[in-house]
């Protein structure tokens, strides 16, 4: 399990966005962003990259939300991401991720985002993830059989056990600097939801392309 040279060197971009949702905090003291309508059909579990609450990571799940789902965003690190200043330091970031991100750590936050969903009337929940968040949306469905599927955009830090233990069909979209992750993927195709599954490359796309490196003010 490692990150990628990519997501350990280079900085996220400089970027404004005036988020369309609303902060809050569960009753665990999570804090956590939320958008889209209550009426909708279906729920997004929102999982950031490395760089935590970066403005593209709000835009991301304003666009989810304006697809009609309703989605949270939780700060699973609790205000404790990668600092931009340890960029360069590979040891330093995983030191951080070990101590914030691993999810034996998280799980009981990620069931207290759950419930928060249920209580509002979902029960059909998804799941999105950047980088870091891709491993925690297959760690999810390995331990959870409820959630319908997961889409990974740039994924870092997998390995072949995610894909043996995902328990529901996922999307994956490596970048050019990530893993193609073509051998393992045959894991998830050999499943019984197998067809429903994606991968592509976006050999055209460096890491971070739609998170906190997606340059998305060039048109």
């Amino acid at each position: 399990m490692s990150l990628i040279s990519a997501c350990c060197n280079r900085p996220p971009v400089k970027i404004e966005y005036t988020p369309k949702g609303e902060i809050f905090h569960l009753e665990n003291g999570l804090r956590c962003y939320i958008t889209g309508s209550k009426d909708s059909k279906a729920a997004i579990i929102h999982n950031y990259d490395i760089f935590n609450y970066h403005p593209n990571c709000f835009h991301a799940a304003d666009i989810f939300a304006e697809a009609g789902f309703r989605v949270i965003v939780p700060d699973m690190f609790r205000d404790h991401p990668v600092k931009v200043e340890m960029l360069g330091d590979r040891q330093k970031i995983m030191a951080r991720l070990i101590e914030v991100g691993m999810f034996p750590h998280l799980e009981s936050d990620y069931k207290a985002v759950k419930a928060y969903l249920n209580a509002e009337g979902f029960d059909k929940i998804f799941l999105t993830g950047y980088c870091w968040g891709a491993k925690m949306c297959m760690a999810l469905t390995a331990s959870d059989s409820s959630y319908l599927g997961g889409a990974l955009f740039h994924p870092s830090l997998l390995d072949e056990d995610d894909f043996k233990n995902a328990q529901a069909p996922m999307i994956i979209q490596p970048s050019k600097e990530d893993p193609d992750f073509t051998e393992w993927y045959q894991e998830l195709t050999a499943k019984p939801f197998g067809k429903y599954c994606y991968l592509q490359v976006y050999d055209d796309m460096v890491h971070g392309f739609t998170s906190g490196r997606g340059e998305w003010y060039i048109p």
